[in-house]
C-alpha cells in the first residue's frame, strides 16, 4: 500500500525544510543524511533551504553500517544546529548508532532528529524532533522509502 506518493513526499519535505529553518533560528545549519535514503531526503531539504535562504548549509552523508566515524571540521560546524535526517524511524537503533559515530557532536549548539516517517515502536531513547508523517504500524509491517534515480519517489507499507 502506498502511504506517500511523490507529490506528497515533496510537500512533506518542503514543510520539514521550513520547520528546520524555524528550529535553527539564526544559527548555521548542518545536515547529515543517514545512508542512501536519508541522504536523498537531506539533499532535497538542502535544495529547499538554498532557495529560501542565502545561508551556508553543510551537508554530509553518514553510513550507519560503516565501522568508521564521521569526522567533521570543527570550525565548519561549530555553533551550528545539526539536523540528522533519516527516511523512517522504527526502533531508533540506526539513529542511536549513527549519533555515536559523529566525533564532533559537542561542536553543535543543538542537535535534532528529522524523519520523513515515524512508525513508532521505539527500543532506544530516541525522539524525532521533526516528523513528516506519523504512521503507526504493526510489528509485522514495514515502511519503506523507494527511490527513483536517487530521489524519493514513494513510501510504501509492506506486510511481512
Amino acid at each position: 500500500m502506498i502511504l506517500l506518493d511523490k507529490k506528497r513526499i515533496q510537500r512533506t519535505i518542503k514543510r520539514i525544510s521550513y520547520q528546520i529553518l524555524e528550529e535553527a533560528g539564526n544559527q548555521k545549519i548542518s545536515l547529515i543524511g543517514l545512508n542512501e535514503r536519508g541522504f536523498s531526503i537531506a539533499r532535497k531539504i538542502k535544495g529547499n533551504l538554498d532557495k529560501a535562504t542565502g545561508r551556508y548549509l553543510f551537508l554530509k552523508q553518514l553510513n550507519s553500517e560503516d565501522d568508521s566515524t564521521l569526522e567533521l571540521s570543527y570550525d565548519e560546524v561549530q555553533n551550528s544546529a545539526l539536523f540528522i535526517i533519516d527516511d523512517v524511524i522504527f526502533s531508533g537503533g540506526t539513529m542511536f548508532k549513527s549519533i555515536r559515530k559523529i566525533k564532533e557532536l559537542s561542536a553543535f549548539e543543538k542537535v535534532f532528529v528529522v524523519v520523513l516517517v515515524d512508525r513508532g515502536h521505539r527500543k532506544y531513547p530516541i525522539l524525532a524532533s521533526i516528523v513528516g508523517v506519523d504512521a503507526p504500524t504493526k510489528l509485522n509491517e514495514q515502511v519503506e522509502l523507494r527511490l527513483k534515480d536517487g530521489a524519493p519517489n514513494e513510501v510504501v507499507l509492506i506486510e511481512k
